[in-house]
């Protein structure tokens, strides 16, 4: 039900997995525990307690079965279907040949097992059981469009319940005092979401309008932010980063040279300088710093240098017109950049990309539309319609490194419509590596594979880490008892914090 971050904060207070994690990263059951076979293709999950959702219906191996089913469904176009396509008998499922599904086995009303297709066995795996399950005597649905018009309208078994949406305003949500496990029973009433502009987020703050904020990650946010008296700033390593994509079917894009010259020419130290600070740093490995498997060597950092970019853009054939602009067989270096106002970051890296590129010869043109927008004409546009260029977005990586279904994974599934790789660009060693990472039990083993596909990556830039950028959150005094670290959201504590 969420593509975004935003998103996923109202579907994990409104739905719950059969596991969560803890403080540092590990899995922990939650609505369910688990066995896992000797040869790791079998996951059996055995209910905890008498769960049941919001309207009082007991939640089932039934809506569990359900969930999962839904994201094999035919007709699902989001980005989650990789955590099922490596399921026994996925295709046949996938494709309508059947509707009963071999990897899915339920023994009763509270234990369930999950099959893996031979081959597939993943340290990963365990991850694909983390999505809310939803009730299927709400949901369940005779044709699509007749489940994605629930959707507006979640219902699951979570601390609380929705309320209300109003789009570009807000979202409330209220507690749900049908909650099955009262130990876990919220101290708020409910929650509001609001949609307020960065520029006016600080006001809001300050008049004590809002207790809870995520502003931009840059010093001056820290610095206004840290002198209000009733702000508790913190400053969290984020396993997030800020990435900018190429359109490699672009014949402007397509040559690995001209990708290259693009990045030597784009000052990203000069962006985090401006845009982060010390709450940031620029960007080399698919991975971030926060991850077990980051590689802290070994990567080019494509640090500034113009001559460089020239001498890349002239190996690759592109030479200088009449008027500056680089032309390669009757084609112009014209380039489109696609950034989205609601934060500021954008427009500041590609600001700098239009006055450092056009020393090289390129003819910069930065087009402005909503966040929504760009996510159309991008990551949900089918593979033959996507005629954008380049586009800057941030992303937040899963617990576990294995990139697939991420931004640099170059598998079908997740180029298709849907998907978080918009780039075109696929690489047959590098999957080789994805795969051989997901499916490798040593972790010392999976550091030096992802090191090598992190190079190879490094080198292609299809897919580019403009920075790495800490989370910034304020937290009101009137809270009491909210951690946030990088594994441990806010919503994590949501149901024990009190208020002054």
């Amino acid at each position: 039900m969420s593509s975004n971050v935003y998103d996923g904060y109202v579907s994990d207070l409104v739905f719950e997995g059969l596991l969560t994690n803890d403080y540092s990263g590990a899995p922990i059951p939650h609505l369910a525990t688990w066995e896992i076979s000797d040869d790791a293709l079998t996951y059996t999950f055995t209910l905890v307690g008498d769960i049941h959702f919001s309207d009082g219906t007991p939640l089932t191996t039934e809506d569990v079965a359900f969930t999962f089913k839904t994201i094999a469904h035919p007709d699902y176009d989001g980005p989650r279907s990789y955590a099922v396509s490596h399921w026994l008998g996925y295709d046949d499922f996938r494709a309508g040949n059947t509707s009963e599904w071999a990897a899915i086995e339920i023994i009763d009303d509270k234990t369930i097992a999950f099959h893996m297709s031979e081959g597939t066995a993943s340290p990963a795996n365990i991850w694909d059981f983390g999505y809310g399950i939803m009730p299927k005597h709400i949901y369940e649905f005779n044709t699509w469009e007749d489940f994605l018009d629930m959707l507006d309208k979640p219902i699951g078994s979570g601390t609380f319940m929705f309320d209300e949406w109003r789009p570009l305003e807000y979202i409330r949500l209220s507690r749900n005092d049908n909650y099955w496990n009262p130990a876990d029973m919220p101290n708020i009433d409910g929650i509001l979401f609001l949609d307020i502009p960065e520029e006016s987020l600080a006001h809001a703050f300050e008049a004590g309008e809002i207790d809870l904020a995520q502003p931009a990650t840059n010093m001056d946010n820290y610095n206004l932010y840290s002198a209000m008296p009733i702000a508790d700033v913190r400053s969290v390593l984020s396993n997030s980063l800020q990435f900018l994509q190429f359109n490699t079917l672009q014949p402007q894009l397509e040559d690995v040279r001209v990708r290259q010259a693009l990045i030597y020419a784009l000052p990203r130290q000069q962006y985090v300088d401006i845009q982060l600070g010390a709450l940031g740093s620029v960007g080399m490995a698919p991975l971030t710093p926060a991850s077990w498997a980051f590689p802290e060597t070994g990567l080019n950092d494509y640090a500034l240098n113009l001559d460089k970019a020239r001498e890349l853009m002239a190996e690759a054939g592109w030479e200088p017109g009449p008027d500056g602009i680089l032309q390669k067989d009757g084609l112009r270096m014209e380039l489109e950049w696609l950034v989205y106002p609601e934060a500021p970051w954008p427009g500041v890296v590609s600001g700098l990309a239009y006055d450092s590129w056009s020393q090289i010869g390129v003819d910069l043109t930065i087009i402005n539309m909503d966040f929504a927008t760009v996510g159309a004409v991008t990551f949900d546009a089918e593979p033959e319609d996507r005629d954008f260029y380049i586009f800057t977005m941030g992303f937040r990586f899963a617990i576990d490194p294995d990139p697939t279904g991420a931004i640099f994974d170059g598998s079908p599934g997740t180029m298709a419509a849907g998907g978080f790789n918009a780039s075109g660009f696929s690489d047959p060693r590098q999957q080789e590596l994805v795969q051989l990472g997901r499916t490798t039990f040593d972790q010392a083993k999976r550091v030096e594979i992802y090191k090598e596909w992190a190079q190879l990556v490094n080198e292609s830039v299809a897919t580019v880490v403009v920075a790495y950028r800490n989370d910034l959150w304020v937290v009101s005094n009137r809270i009491n008892g909210m951690t946030i670290g990088t594994f441990w959201g806010w919503i994590r504590d949501i149901n024990t914090i009190t208020l002054n």
